[in-house]
This record gives structure tokens, sequence and C-alpha cells, in this order.
């Protein structure tokens, strides 16, 4: 059941655009053993009913994760992400 519902996240992502229910399932990575084998797939920016999510989601070991803006911002100097800019639209 888990595989299947870590596949269903890591296809959940199409034509930059994201379904809100799918985000809110998305883990938060706090810490990496090498973020320069992480991938930057875009920002995120979306206000749930008790939460608010203003980051971007990367990719590690063929995983999606969330990371906050903070994190974002300490990164950048030290890991070479190309798409920064991409924004990743959310649907209800």
């Amino acid at each position: 059941m888990e595989l299947k519902y870590e596949e269903l996240l890591r296809n959940s992502i199409v034509d930059n655009k994201i379904k809100a229910a799918h985000l809110r399932h998305i883990p938060k990575l706090k810490t990496c053993d090498n973020w320069g084998q992480t991938e930057f797939i875009g920002r995120v920016n979306f206000k749930f009913k008790f939460t608010e999510m203003d980051g971007g989601l990367i990719k590690f070991n063929g995983r999606i994760y969330y990371i906050n803006n903070r994190q974002i911002q300490s990164l950048m100097n030290y890991v070479k992400w190309n798409n920064l800019n991409n924004v990743i639209s959310v649907i209800e």
C-alpha cells in the first residue's frame, strides 16, 4: 500500500501543477546527507486552512520532498539548482 502511495506522490506533478490533496502529504526534508544529489523541481506557495506552505519541492533518491523557504535561501550558495524560478501551481 505504501509503495503505491509513494508512486502516486512521485507522479503527482503534471505540467507544473499539483493537487492540494497530494501536496499536503508530501514529506518535509529537514536534513540530507548530500544536498548535491537533490534536484529542485519548483517553488510552491499555498495556504491551507491551518497552515501555509511557502517553499519548494525537490527530488532526492527518486522521492519528492518539501523544503521551506529558509532552507532554499540557505542552500542557494552551496547547491547549484537550475530552475529556482520555476513555480508549481496548486489546484484544488
